[in-house]
């Protein structure tokens, strides 16, 4: 801790009061000024497209479900640490008024709608004692005489407290795309073409259901109606309704056109609009329910494509930030942060099986390792490597 404090130096007393400038903006190429859905395109507009909301959601709940780790390295290998300040905020519970699953969930659908997340990391001396959950819309990020800092603003109620400015090393800065290495890419602005051709879909379907699904007929006559001609002869038409047989009048004639929502695309488009969300958040679409590409001998692979391109890197990012903020000078190095993917990629039972026999017979696993791995209770006598009998060293003669 006591290379943070030395930064602190640089600043005055009253640094919570300054003038604080943000003056960083993302180098971010023009989004198309050709493309125009005749909707807004923003946050609450986004998590309203079911496959965002579900994009969203799944990466969110699964990594926060995830198992945490704190490691700490000693001569036999890795081992967790329970004790240690790091692992309580991380694994047990981040602050008095949030549990972790709240917690890690707010983080994630933070970094995924709004491209950042932000917490604030309240320390008891040198350790960490709590993570507080910020909202990105109420921080702004500037350099001040070359140090990245945080002004956070605008919150009010209970959570007020958090409201000034902080440096680096007081807050958690996760960044879902950058572009410089200090603001996070907004991937719905981004993403704002693909985004609001879901939005316009979507409004679109609706409006279109709501009036019957599709358009029945058009009325055409020769003869001109004037104002009162025309509301009589409407006011009677609607009077039967959706199944009645209507007596046409003033020569009007009665010319059906159906048009079904495969020809007017509805369908086509919906499924495009999954198929963006899926680009944008490398989700496998079969999570999104679009079962297009899905089949029964690969949906295990595709479950593992979920893990390894959708999770691992957003696991990577927090990983690499907790490690940066919450262990000091002294501590780095010996310990790390894992959140524990294996689950996720294990495959299904013939594949573990296999897996754990080649691990234990090739003697690079225990059976107790094996047991853990499977959530299940150690039994005495499994905690030695074996191999088969018939295994030498080369070079080595065995007695016959």
């Amino acid at each position: 801790m006591a290379e943070r404090r030395g930064i602190f130096k640089i600043f005055s007393s009253g640094k919570k009061e300054r003038n604080f400038s943000v003056g960083i903006k993302n180098n971010i190429a023009a989004l198309p000024t050709d493309v125009d859905f005749g909707v807004t395109v923003n946050n609450q507009a986004a998590i309203k497209i079911t496959s965002f909301y579900a994009g969203l959601r799944i990466i969110s709940e699964n990594i926060a479900s995830l198992p945490k780790q704190v490691l700490k390295a000693s001569d036999s290998g890795y081992e967790e640490d329970h004790q240690h300040a790091a692992a309580r905020v991380i694994t047990q519970r981040p602050n008095e008024y949030m549990d972790r699953f709240s917690f890690w969930f707010c983080m994630l659908a933070s970094i995924l709608g709004r491209g950042e997340a932000f917490a604030r990391i309240e320390f008891d001396g040198s350790k960490p004692k709590a993570l507080h959950f910020i909202p990105a819309a109420n921080v702004k990020v500037g350099l001040i005489d070359g140090h990245k800092m945080y002004q956070v603003s605008g919150l009010t109620g209970g959570l007020a407290f958090l409201n000034g400015v902080y440096e680096d090393w007081e807050m958690l800065h996760i960044m879902y795309v950058t572009f410089n290495g200090l603001k996070g890419i907004d991937p719905i602005t981004y993403n704002a073409a693909a985004i609001g051709r879901g939005i316009a879909t979507q409004k679109f379907s609706a409006e279109y259901y709501n009036k019957g699904g599709h358009i029945k007929a058009v009325l055409e006559t020769d003869n001109n109606l004037d104002d009162d001609s025309y509301e009589n002869f409407m006011k009677h038409y609607n009077s039967y309704g959706n199944f009645g047989t209507p007596l046409l009048e003033y020569g009007i004639k009665y010319k059906s056109i159906g048009v079904s929502p495969v020809a007017a695309q509805l369908i086509q488009s919906e499924t495009l609009s999954i198929q963006d969300v899926a680009r944008i958040f490398s989700l496998p679409p079969h999570l999104l329910a679009e079962m297009s590409p899905a089949t029964f001998s690969n949906i295990e692979q595709q479950n593992i494509y979920f893990a390894v391109y959708s999770l691992r890197p957003l696991c990577k990012r927090i990983e690499v930030q907790l490690e940066a903020k919450l262990f000091d000078s002294s501590e780095r190095g010996k310990y790390s942060v894992k959140f524990d993917l294996k689950g996720m990629m294990r495959g299904d039972d013939a594949s573990r099986s296999k897996y754990y026999k080649d691990a234990v017979e090739g003697g690079w696993m225990t059976p107790n390792e094996v047991r853990d791995q499977e959530e299940m209770q150690r039994l005495d006598g499994l905690d030695k490597p074996r191999r088969p009998l018939n295994y030498v060293e080369v070079g080595e003669e065995t007695n016959n």
